[in-house]
């Protein structure tokens, strides 16, 4: 017996049709499809939700990382006031030397916030956004005030576990 061409691709085609077919089963359930394997196949459903939650977690974790890259800006744009504060004061009754290092602290901590104010705005931050912050943060006049921003970026990193650099922003305090 021979089979005609148009017969064989007919044949192939009920093949595909039956193995495809088999790897699927309808749940009690629902009616959905699932893959078939054993009871370790998800419905369409099931797989349809958990991709929108992942979906949804992975936005949620991205804006906690850009809302702590702005608090963190923040922070630098303050530090980076305050040395240069400092430095601004130096000159009048320090030593040239004891003023040289208050401009290069100054300099180096403005260079860290405008880096940390780029890397927010890498990650998508708006602009106007990161100014209102970071023209707030400049303005600030007290040591709670800058408790308070670095309590806040420290929130938005989960620093719970590295203290040490709250300690040091108390060490930094405490020298000014």
């Amino acid at each position: 017996m021979q089979c005609s061409r148009s017969n064989n691709n007919n044949h192939n085609s009920n093949n595909n049709i039956t193995s495809l077919s088999s790897q699927y089963r309808a749940s009690a359930t629902g009616g959905a499809a699932v893959a078939a394997g054993g009871s370790g196949g998800k419905t369409v459903g099931r797989w349809l939700k958990d991709r929108k939650e992942k979906k949804k977690e992975e936005t949620r974790a991205h804006n906690a990382q850009l809302h702590a890259a702005v608090s963190v800006a923040g922070v630098a744009a303050a530090v980076a006031a305050i040395a240069a504060a400092i430095a601004a004061s130096s000159g009048s009754g320090k030593d040239e030397q004891m003023a040289k290092t208050d401009m290069a602290v100054a300099s180096a901590a403005t260079l860290v916030a405008a880096q940390c104010v780029a890397a927010a705005e890498a990650m998508g931050a708006e602009r106007d956004h990161l100014a209102s912050v970071v023209s707030s943060s400049v303005n600030v006049r007290s040591a709670g005030d800058i408790t308070t921003l670095t309590a806040a970026a420290a929130t938005g990193m989960h620093i719970e576990k590295h203290c040490y650099e709250i300690r040091i922003t108390f060490l930094l305090l405490d020298f000014i």
